[in-house]
């Protein structure tokens, strides 16, 4: 155990955020005092920008923890749900009856009424939503109008926590909310290498080791490289960092060195970044886009071409997807209904990787399963629509592959208690991972990627299986899958004990 190894009393990369442990470097200390100060003075609507895994849930945690004692925080993680679902969470934490009796309630209302009583009592209240961009667009045009019009004076601060979507989903509402200050914004940055080095260092020392040892377990090499792979985002630092230090402990170093940090990268990676500067250049030129598609697939039957002996091309039939526009779509407000969906629980498919060069650039890449029979489970090779893909976003999606598979460990533990999970797809390939990275990077993958889970069969070629999700019933997991996304559903997702889907690993 690397603990041990290197005298530390905790894991000093761990995924859980833990607000006593703060790395205040790269702004993330001006922005947590900014956030205090504006929740002070009763700024309305406040909204925090970032990257996956660059430590928004982290400050909001940190901020919360410093408010004086007369604030009170309602915290959303997961705002999935229309207008009166998100209200009627709020209301419940803010004291609303629990017993019942809320058909044909105006949460609006109900809100208005308890923050006139909090107020009273001299009471201010922080409604702080973590992963915002998943708010339909209606839900959130409505919040804010509240917040600014039918709640405004009554010492409500909004705290919107999300990813650059949420920034898009604004400007979308622009029209709508033209008189209500939504100005106040903050986004964190990545890490530079200078900072990549105070934040190792950091974490190590917070995990217990001693003050004289702390800045030598990471050579100069070692943190480049980490930096590099990572692109300075504190998430995939720490998945990097961990897994450095235990391969630093299983060859008996007290250093971590360079050939200690894994950043797995090939051949597909750089012919990505190949692709990535012709598909900004297609983005810029419109003109030019014909010219483009015949260069992308000069370059993917040269790849191919130029592949390894053992690689074999087969021959399928095209099926290209339509490309997807880039303009943001509106988001339904309600979830579609369960009776509109097939109740047949249709399991999921085999995909296997197809190499047939696909001529839209712009189109965006999606495992398209074809559905066979359980029994007698045959691969089959189906053409991707693609959207290039760079090689910092394959860096990122194969980190998040890492991680989620690291957290699979956990998930399994449901095996033992009678936990149900949704599966939602199988993949059969040489480069299975690296199509599952590249899906991951997908924004609207992203927006699922903690619920995601990853178990691996060893088999030739490899298999993973991807799930979705713990629930206590298989009802729970039925009404889950019943309420999935579309770009979830068109895999055929279905419910299934984790003891089963732990059997389909061991096969």
């Amino acid at each position: 155990m690397y603990l041990e190894h290197f005298h530390l009393s905790q894991s000093p990369f761990g995924e859980e955020p833990d607000p006593e442990i703060f790395f205040p470097e790269a702004g993330r200390e001006e922005v947590r005092q900014s956030l205090i100060l504006d929740i002070l003075k009763s700024k309305p609507i406040i909204r925090l920008i970032g990257r996956e895994g660059y430590g928004k849930t982290l400050i909001c945690q940190a901020v919360i923890n410093r408010l004086p004692g007369q604030y009170g925080v309602v915290y959303i993680d997961n705002p999935v749900g229309a207008f009166d679902d998100l209200l009627r969470i709020v209301c419940l934490d803010l004291g609303m009856d629990p017993s019942g009796g809320h058909e044909g309630i105006s949460f609006s209302d109900e809100m208005l009424r308890l923050l006139r009583l909090r107020k009273e009592a001299g009471r201010k209240t922080v409604l702080c939503i973590d992963e915002a961009e998943k708010l339909f667009l209606a839900t959130l045009e409505r919040l804010v109008r509240n917040v600014s019009e039918k709640w405004k004076g009554l010492g409500l601060t909004v705290v919107l926590s999300g990813r650059p979507g949420l920034d898009a989903n604004f400007e979308q509402l622009a029209a709508f909310t033209a008189t209500v200050d939504t100005h106040t914004s903050y986004t964190l940055q990545p890490l530079n290498e200078h900072e990549t080095a105070q934040y190792l260092r950091f974490r190590l020392q917070a995990a217990g080791l001693s003050v004289d040892r702390h800045g030598d377990v990471f050579t100069d090499g070692a943190v480049a490289k980490i930096f590099a792979s990572s692109q300075g985002n504190p998430r995939m630092i720490n998945i990097l960092a961990e897994e450095s230090l235990q391969v630093s402990c299983s060859e008996k170093s007290f250093m971590v060195l360079l050939d200690h940090v894994d950043s797995q990268t090939d051949k597909g990676l750089r012919m990505e970044s190949r692709m990535s500067g012709i598909y900004q250049m297609l983005r810029r030129n419109r003109f030019a886009a014909g010219l483009g598609c015949l260069m992308v697939i000069g370059l993917l039957i040269g790849f191919m071409l130029g592949g390894t002996a053992e690689e074999e091309i087969v021959p399928t039939a095209v099926s290209v997807e339509p490309p997807i526009e880039e303009t943001l779509p509106s988001v339904p407000e309600e979830p579609v209904p369960p009776d509109q969906l097939a109740e047949v629980e249709t399991p999921p498919s085999q995909v296997t990787e197809d190499k047939t060069p696909v001529t839209d650039p712009e189109a965006v890449e999606r495992e398209s399963p074809i559905v066979t029979p359980v029994e007698e489970p045959v691969p089959v090779l189906q053409a991707q629509a693609m959207r290039p893909v760079t090689e910092q976003e394959i860096s990122e999606g194969d980190l998040l592959v890492r991680e989620r598979q690291r957290a699979s460990a956990g998930w399994l533990a449901g095996a033992y208690r009678g936990g149900y999970t949704i599966q939602l797809m199988m993949l059969v390939s040489e480069q299975a991972q690296t199509s599952v990275a590249r899906m991951l990077v997908d924004e609207d993958y992203r927006q699922i990627v903690d619920q995601l889970y990853i178990l691996n069969r060893k088999t030739t070629p490899p298999t993973l299986f991807i799930f979705y999700g713990i629930y206590d019933t298989m009802d729970e997991a039925r009404e889950a899958r019943n309420n999935m996304p579309v770009f979830l559903r068109q895999h055929h997702p279905y419910p299934l004990s984790i003891a089963e889907a732990l059997k389909k690993t061991e096969r």
